[in-house]
């Protein structure tokens, strides 16, 4: 008898475990995710989560792990929340390993290749991912209950974000010269430069986007006198035409070079020495108008310079010149 209970209370007891631990292991699952993605030369960007939607447990986790050397952040916001950039952040950032159950915001740091940020999620709901420095950069995070089954496990996202990563990195559907438009040969008696261009794609959880952070055919000859015009085709990426000193501050012109406006609203500098410093601020698409806020105004699209003196002049994007969008006006005198 004796020997019995003895089998019938370990049995009882291995049903219990077996009954509790699955709780316990999907409350503390870690899932891993990625933040942008880039082509060996870093020249294409995919602006995406890698993937922008998961399904997890309460108490779960997530790991982003940055494979972009341009800068993404993984943030919440409150519902209702003003949209902060990066420079402000949540306002504050967040430590790596911090919790978000909808009543606080929480938002990384800058991130760069390799690192890391990891958020866990005690509360069920639908939380909306952001990137605060590429406001177009979205996600959702779905957290169910723990009694509830998911429909994906790690391997089926890990092969989603692959599946999203090659879709837009491989994009070939335009810009089938691409690899000659990106070399540096001059492009003659065309006074005329492509400031990055990209492509918008859209999940069922939102937008990501393929960026093409390079002038295309940036090295580019002409007269002395002549005037170069560049403009940005990426819907969503901003840029700028810098020529001497960094700013410290990128979004807006440079005010020691007078800046002229043209008649069809393009900014339009000079410039007559290798000591001018000139800036274009960010030239970028207009955004998207939406129901019950004002109308955006035009877009800020182009930046145009004329060259007044024979010499060669480098210049680059100051937001994405470690990624080599770098370029050159070689200006000839006859």
């Amino acid at each position: 008898m004796k020997s019995r209970i003895s089998m019938f209370l370990s049995l009882a007891a291995l049903t219990a475990l077996s009954v509790c631990i699955p709780g316990s292991v999907y409350a503390q699952q870690n899932w891993k995710a990625e933040l942008g993605a880039q082509s060996k030369d870093m020249g294409k960007q995919a602006i995406a989560f890698l993937p922008n939607e998961l399904w997890i447990h309460e108490g779960d986790s997530i790991t982003w792990t940055s494979g972009s050397g341009d800068i993404h952040t993984v943030s919440f916001f409150i519902a209702g929340q003003p949209y902060n950039d990066f420079t402000v952040g949540c306002p504050g950032f967040s430590p790596s390993g911090t919790s978000f159950d909808g009543t606080k915001c929480v938002s990384a740091p800058p991130l760069v290749e390799g690192q890391t940020f990891t958020v866990s999620f005690p509360k069920p709901g639908n939380y909306s991912l952001i990137c605060l420095v590429h406001p177009h950069m979205t996600g959702v995070i779905h957290v169910l209950p723990v009694s509830a089954t998911l429909p994906h496990d790690q391997a089926f996202y890990n092969e989603q974000a692959a599946d999203q990563r090659n879709s837009l990195l491989t994009d070939t559907d335009k810009h089938r010269d691409m690899d000659d438009m990106l070399s540096a040969h001059l492009l003659a008696n065309k006074n005329g430069v492509t400031a990055g261009i990209g492509e918008m794609n859209v999940t069922g959880a939102g937008f990501e986007s393929l960026s093409v952070v390079r002038f295309l055919k940036g090295t580019i000859e002409i007269h002395k006198g002549d005037t170069i015009e560049w403009t940005n085709l990426d819907p969503a990426l901003p840029h700028t035409i810098t020529f001497g000193q960094d700013p410290a501050n990128p979004i807006p012109p440079s005010g020691n070079v007078p800046l002229t406006l043209d008649a069809d609203g393009v900014l339009h500098a000079t410039i007559s020495s290798h000591r001018d410093n000139v800036h274009s601020g960010l030239i970028l698409a207009s955004p998207e108008n939406q129901v019950g806020v004002p109308q955006s105004p035009p877009g800020n699209t182009r930046f145009r310079i004329t060259f007044t003196e024979a010499g060669t002049y480098n210049y680059i994007c100051a937001l994405h010149d470690n990624l080599g969008m770098v370029g050159k006006v070689i200006v000839r005198s006859y």
